[in-house]
């Protein structure tokens, strides 16, 4: 893969992460928890599109093998 695949799938990959925190998030301040909530939609974004992309390069490894 390119330089420009690895951009565009970082991209990607900080998207779903991101919609994945602030849905987790907003379910945890809809719950009541509201400090947890807030927390985790900060946290969530950043967090979840390095995992994401962790786990990306780990499936493009395992595939080029």
């Amino acid at each position: 893969m390119s330089g420009a695949g690895y951009v565009i799938a970082w991209i990607v990959c900080v998207i779903v992460g991101a919609v994945a925190g602030v849905l987790l998030g907003w379910l945890l301040w809809e719950l009541g928890l509201e400090l947890i909530g807030s927390a985790v939609v900060l946290v969530g974004g950043i967090l979840g599109g390095i995992l994401a992309f962790m786990g990306f390069l780990r499936w493009t490894e395992g595939r080029n093998n």
